[in-house]
């Protein structure tokens, strides 16, 4: 059996992973990251730090001899036979496609074990400070999109519309890898952000 190394688009894998062309053996265990460790890998990844190797095998017509599985978060229903079977790295991918490219909140854990849903956002501020440390930058929010207080009867910071999270400056990496999202999010940026209404360059 031949071994390869390729270099893998991020973006690529984790569309593949949606459409089901990536899939697990059913005798992988559950996905079962908490949110601390989904921050701290978002926060890697934007370092562009190694975040380990993935291992999968090809697969492809009578030849697949294990009976796969969608990976947690992607779509329901029955999809069509993987071209690839992911053997390891399960938790990362799962992660990073549920918390960059599913669209809707990551379905996680505190560290005790209360289950939760956040979406991830990226603290242009802190990410930007040469000081800052980048998993503070990484802040998982609730599914509202609301942080409250005071066993939630205080809101500290409200991202449920496009205009307020741009006036936050917290960009929601759900859209990372959707370049007309992404250009969206920018323009409404812009138009919140800057006097006038001015330009980057």
């Amino acid at each position: 059996m031949p071994f390869d190394s390729p270099d893998i688009n991020l973006g690529d894998l984790l569309g593949d992973v949606g459409a089901g062309k990536v899939q697990l053996p059913d005798f992988q265990r559950e996905w079962k990251w908490d949110n601390d460790r989904i921050a701290s890998l978002l926060a890697s990844l934007s370092l562009d730090y190694p975040i380990g190797v993935l291992m999968m095998l090809q697969v492809g017509g009578d030849n697949l001899r294990f009976k796969p599985r969608a990976v947690a978060g992607t779509q329901d229903g029955a999809m069509d036979p993987p071209d690839r079977l992911l053997l390891d790295g399960q938790q990362r991918i799962t992660s990073l496609f549920q918390a960059l490219k599913a669209d809707k909140p990551t379905n996680t854990t505190d560290a005790k074990g209360k289950k939760l849903k956040r979406w991830y956002y990226l603290d242009i501020a802190e990410a930007l400070n040469p000081e800052g440390d980048r998993e503070e930058a990484i802040v998982p929010v609730p599914e509202d999109r609301l942080v409250k207080e005071d066993f939630g009867r205080k809101i500290v910071a409200d991202y449920s519309s496009m205009e307020k999270e741009c006036a936050a400056e917290m960009f929601p990496l759900s859209r990372a890898f959707d370049m007309g999202a992404v250009f969206e999010w920018q323009n409404q940026y812009i138009k919140t952000v800057l006097p006038h209404g001015e330009t980057v360059s």
